[in-house]
């Protein structure tokens, strides 16, 4: 079941996610870069990138709507490792395909970040709920 997000104004103007359904050991997320987005303006306006620290807003967003339903509610503790493989640029579909271990004093997220199949990062990455 997905997780559409038309009406959830908890982070605009950065909504880093479209949609989210459980898998076997987490969840997969979407996201496609939309060149028109009001938070991408002036990231390299010839050639639209979601800059990497999006990457990460992404899966936190991602990680809150698995875990609670809503946005908010979960803090970055610690990144892992943050590998990029290749920028993602407007147009482009990010899909996370992330796996989530522990509990909600200690979650650990590793992420698979691809593009049409194609790795463009992998983000390991501690979380805490705050409630």
């Amino acid at each position: 079941m997905g997780h559409p997000l038309s009406d959830n104004a908890r982070r605009l103007p950065l909504l880093a996610v479209d949609t989210i359904r459980g898998s076997e050991e987490g969840f997969v997320g979407r996201k496609k870069i939309v060149a028109d987005d009001p938070y991408l303006a002036g990231h390299f306006p010839s050639l639209t990138v979601y800059p990497g620290v999006f990457l990460v807003e992404s899966l936190q967003q991602m990680l809150e709507l698995h875990i609670d339903g809503a946005l908010g509610g979960i803090d970055l503790v610690e990144l892992g490792s943050v590998r990029f493989s290749r920028p993602a640029l407007a147009g482009d579909e990010l899909v996370f395909d992330t796996a989530v271990a522990g509990d909600r004093t200690h979650l650990v997220t590793r992420a698979n970040c691809t593009i049409d199949g194609q790795r463009c990062a992998r983000i390991t990455a501690t979380w805490r709920c705050r409630t």
